[in-house]
């Protein structure tokens, strides 16, 4: 597991956010925040969370995306942080699986098949408009490669049945309706008595928020 500062500004605050697959910190430059430190974790080999200077903030949030809440949930089971606030977006503890996750022939088929044109469609996929997708794309330079991609698939297929994940930490679940990466009715199935949001959106929905304050305050909701 790598991690890098995306902000740190001084800020009182910190959000600690697990990314999901294939989604590089360059990622999320574009936003922004006018209260929260932020420090992405990615690139899973492993869910050993790095050393993390907390005591300096005054509250700490975790977000976690997509497979990065299975890989927050059993990171959390074997190390404690001093979370105040815990929410996740677009994923589930059990990332493959037909009924509560990404369907598991999809995700084996995407490992098996994984080359530069199939992850471009992996990634057009997490996008429920052709614009949004382009923004992601464009001038998408020096990211990681096919065959680190697919060891971190990897990764996730040898974890997945190995740890039972307990979410009941996770204070509110954000569902984008267009999900096409984890089904919505999937999500719902596994979030069900949790306090849900459902928005409009694919599997990336970040590019409707102006900055992380917003991400935060939908969560709040």
């Amino acid at each position: 597991m790598k991690f890098r500062n995306l902000i740190n500004n001084g800020h009182e605050n910190l959000i600690v956010f697990f990314s999901g697959w294939s989604i590089e910190p360059d990622d999320f430059y574009f936003l922004r925040s006018e209260n929260y430190d932020l420090t992405m974790f990615h690139s899973y080999s492993s869910f050993k969370i790095p050393y993390l200077q907390t005591a300096k903030y005054e509250k700490i949030v975790l977000v976690a995306y997509s497979l990065g809440v299975f890989a927050a949930s059993v990171a959390m089971k074997y190390q404690k942080l001093p979370f105040d606030e815990i929410y996740a977006i677009n994923g589930t503890g059990k990332p493959i699986d037909n009924r509560y996750g990404i369907r598991k022939m999809v995700f084996e088929k995407t490992y098996e098949t994984l080359n530069k044109e199939n992850l471009e469609a992996f990634q057009k996929n997490m996008f429920h408009t052709d614009i949004l997708f382009e923004r992601f794309s464009k001038n998408r330079n020096n990211y990681k490669s096919v065959n680190t991609l697919k060891k971190e698939l990897q990764f996730f297929i040898d974890q997945n049945t190995f740890h039972d994940v307990d979410c009941s930490m996770f204070e509110k679940i954000v569902i984008s309706d267009k999900d096409r990466i984890f089904p919505a009715p999937n999500q719902k199935r596994y979030w069900e008595g949790k306090n849900i949001e459902m928005i409009e959106s694919g599997h990336f929905p970040f590019y409707q928020f102006k900055n992380w304050d917003e991400i935060i305050e939908l969560c709040r909701k």
